[in-house]
């Protein structure tokens, strides 16, 4: 845990970033909702304003909703104040976005790379993050988002990584897309990532505690704990594809990650890259395909554990399950889970129910890939980010991520 002390100028970039986040989130905010939400006194709050407007970051409009009384003013976003640009790096490919501070999507991009050669990859992203900023060329990049497997940076007393990702072990790939891009980079892990895309802009919209289960190639899970990620002391909480299964629930390929794409592939005796072909997994779906049916009610088997497990450990509001399946096959999965398990989180009035399917789909880590540059630069919690992830070197990230509550003072303490 990092404690930091309370000094004046960490305050004021502190509260910088708190109105700046405050403002973001919602759809216009009146400088009163700010000080009741904040506890800052009104010439605080009217300093920082200010600030954020002459910076060009907010803009104060006035609301026409007929009311009688003084027109009330409200704050928003400008959107124009820059661009944010993610980047999700998978077997089958990178997908890559650029959105504007709302989160608005300006353009995508897709392109095809090599694992084995992580360099080629990376000329890869810089060449699609070029013609991203084209898509915006008006709006400052404030970063860029890089959402992947990861477990490539440590030596483990047993094989843990993702199958096809050795090329990539202990290479500090944050310095190394930030060299090629140009542009302040954090990595995050992919289901992690989209939790945070569900958070914001999709299914868990309101939440602070819930946990989004991803998959795809591999199985993770992105935990969310009072609205950001939880990390862990080694940056790789939620690595759900660790875990060891119930012999009855052993599976019939072994050396296949449950819930995966691979596993499926294997049981049907074709390759990955052929079922994920868009139509192909819905097909066999309509025909009820035996193999299909047996992977299905496997899992979820499998998830009616999981979801035991993580409600009795981690309490949250829900579980949301996305990833690269098609919606069909996900929603087949969560109603043949019902019904759940007993556990903390069967209660009688729930505003959720316990275990729903993500709105975003196999975008979601793309998505919350594009968000990690404005939860850098603007939120009061971006410390809880992993900022080290990919790096061999330590960094001010304070001054790498200044755009909101700008850099702190050399001589600063």
């Amino acid at each position: 845990m990092t404690l930091l002390g309370s000094n004046h100028t960490y305050s004021g970039r502190y509260n910088r970033r708190l109105v700046f986040d405050l403002i973001r989130s919602g759809k216009g905010v009146s400088r009163r909702d700010l000080g009741d939400a904040t506890g800052l006194k009104p010439q605080t709050m009217s300093n920082i304003c200010k600030d954020l407007i002459d910076r060009s970051l907010v803009e104060e409009t006035i609301r026409l909703d007929g009311a009688r009384g003084a027109p009330q003013k409200e704050l928003r976003i400008r959107t124009d104040a820059g661009s944010c640009l993610g980047v999700h790096i998978d077997r089958d490919g990178l997908l890559g976005i650029v959105c504007d501070l709302s989160g608005h999507e300006l353009g995508r991009e897709r392109a095809s790379a090599s694992l084995e050669d992580p360099k080629d990859t990376i000329r890869a992203i810089a060449d699609m993050t070029r013609r991203l900023q084209f898509a915006a060329p008006d709006l400052p990049a404030w970063g860029l988002g890089v959402a992947m497997p990861t477990l490539q940076e440590a030596e483990f007393e047993h094989p843990v990584g993702p199958p096809g990702w050795n090329a990539w072990n202990r290479l500090p790939v944050a310095e190394a897309i930030e060299e090629a891009c140009g542009l302040p980079a954090i990595i995050e892990n992919d289901a992690t990532a989209a939790a945070i895309a569900e958070l914001r802009a999709g299914r868990a919209v309101g939440l602070s505690h819930y946990v989004h289960i991803f998959v795809g190639h591999g199985l993770g899970a992105g935990i969310i704990n009072d609205g950001m990620p939880l990390q862990g002391f080694w940056s790789n909480a939620g690595e759900i594809g660790l875990l060891t299964w119930p012999s009855e629930l052993g599976g019939e390929v072994a050396q296949q990650t449950p819930f995966s794409m691979d596993e499926l592939a294997a049981m049907l005796g074709r390759e990955s890259r052929d079922i994920a072909t868009p139509g192909q997994l819905e097909g066999l779906y309509r025909q009820r395909d035996s193999v299909l049916m047996r992977w299905l009610d496997l899992n979820a088997k499998r998830l009616r554990l999981l979801v035991s497990l993580l409600e009795n450990i981690l309490d949250p509001q829900t579980v949301v399950v996305g990833g690269h399946f098609p919606a069909v096959l996900i929603d087949s999965l969560i109603d043949r889970a019902y019904p759940l398990l007993p556990s903390v989180s069967a209660r009688g009035h729930r505003d959720v129910p316990r275990l729903c399917a993500g709105a975003l789909g196999p975008d979601a880590a793309a998505v919350g890939a594009a968000m990690l540059p404005v939860i850098a630069h603007g939120s009061p919690d971006f410390r809880r980010l992993s900022f080290m992830r990919g790096r061999s070197q330590t960094i001010d990230f304070e001054r790498r991520f200044d755009r909101v509550a700008g850099a702190p003072a050399d001589d600063e303490t």
